[in-house]
């Protein structure tokens, strides 16, 4: 019996593959990557991180999430039709191949599909999508309280993959001030793959896979589906630096996702409220977009040359200057005992004493930083700094 539900369990798995979705995510994450390479090769003349991170992140950041929302979704029994998962396929295609990941935030492709099947229940139509008919019966009443809930876990997993990784890949851009002046925004552009196991109602599945695994519950046959939900972020920073940016952008999408949830609590006593909460969900998640898109659009840039120094753009990674803690933002002001100003006078005074890097560095703070470290032979010649001045 246990090599049973084994083998079960690794044929639903299996069924992650047959989704396009996964591929076409896979695909544009790719693309995703070399054009993030291609825009750093054009600002800095090198490349900060390869071309494949974002793919290499895919899945990996998102397994603790997905296993959460597993857990959470077989737990609380969150039955979903087969064609409302149809729909949200759909629409996640549509979102990814766009390129604009503003719209790939976890809430569009469900709430939207939610609200699809909506409209058909309150006007009694109908369609066809890939073979699956959707019409005002795929509406069911538990639906209001359990997609809120789906969708407000999916919004805190969201907001905590924004606020944990944001950051990380957030691709750093050279362009003009309003006086001239070089300055840097910071792009973070990234799809997130949750492998979700979700029930569904019926024979759906097995009708087209016979061996598809399914069980009984009071009389009704439901099956599993491993689906790959896809999280998609997009949001650039200016004024504040990304290690700020990210992280407060994540929490407020997490407080949004919080509020859903209760909501979606609430609505399995009153179903009306579902509707209220989903639209909630859609219209919060535009608002932290385009607030936090607003508030980076105005005022001064983070990084911009300074007086004091030679200020730090980005920062390569496995470099000497990564293994010193030099942070994005913070102003160079000595080199080896001397004052700096230009990126030449930095390269010559580091070649002063080419062993032994030590570095004075005003941090974001307003304070003054010593940093000190062996640069071997091997090491970059430009000890792993890009900087703006």
């Amino acid at each position: 019996m246990f090599w049973d539900i084994i083998a079960e369990l690794l044929k639903g798995v299996l069924r992650l593959f047959m989704n396009p979705l996964l591929y076409i995510t896979i695909i544009f994450t790719v693309l995703l990557g070399y054009r993030r390479v291609i825009r750093e090769r054009q600002s800095f003349k090198i490349r900060i991180h390869w071309g494949l991170s974002e793919t290499i992140r895919l899945l990996r950041e998102g397994w603790l999430a997905a296993f959460c929302v597993s857990l959470f979704s077989l737990l609380v029994g969150i039955v979903l039709p087969m064609e409302y998962i149809m729909l949200v396929t759909v629409l996640s295609i549509l979102f990814v191949v766009s390129f604009y990941y503003q719209l790939a935030s976890v809430v569009y492709p469900f709430g939207i599909a939610f609200l699809v099947l909506w409209v058909t229940f309150t006007q009694n139509w109908g369609f066809t999508l890939f073979g699956f008919t959707i019409n005002a019966s795929d509406l069911k009443l538990s639906m209001l309280s359990s997609i809120p809930l789906l969708i407000g876990i999916l919004l805190i997993a969201e907001g905590m993959l924004v606020q944990k990784y944001g950051a990380d890949l957030a691709s750093p851009r050279l362009q003009r001030t309003a006086r001239g002046l070089k300055a840097v925004t910071f792009l973070s552009k990234r799809l997130w793959i949750l492998p979700v196991f979700l029930v569904i109602p019926g024979d759906t599945i097995t009708s087209f896979v016979s061996y598809w695994p399914v069980f009984s519950l009071g009389g009704e046959t439901y099956g599993f589906i491993l689906f790959p939900i896809v999280i998609g972020f997009q949001q650039r920073a200016r004024k504040m630096l990304p290690m700020y940016f990210y992280p407060q952008m994540g929490r407020t999408i997490v407080l949004l996702g919080a509020l859903v949830f209760v909501e979606g609590i609430v609505s399995y006593f009153y179903p009306i409220l579902g509707l209220a909460s989903v639209l909630v969900a859609i219209i919060g998640r535009i608002l932290i977009s385009f607030i936090y898109g607003l508030s980076e659009r105005k005022g001064k840039f983070a990084v911009t040359p300074q007086n004091e120094g030679v200020v730090i753009a980005a920062i390569l990674p496995n470099s000497p200057a990564e293994a010193m803690g030099l942070q994005i933002g913070e102003t160079i002001r000595k080199v080896n005992g001397e004052s700096v100003h230009s990126e030449e006078e930095l390269y010559r005074a580091l070649q002063q004493n080419a062993a032994q890097c030590k570095i004075e560095v005003l941090d974001t703070d307003g304070e003054v930083r010593l940093r000190q470290h062996i640069v071997f032979h091997h090491d970059h010649f430009r000890i792993g700094l890009l900087l703006v001045q």
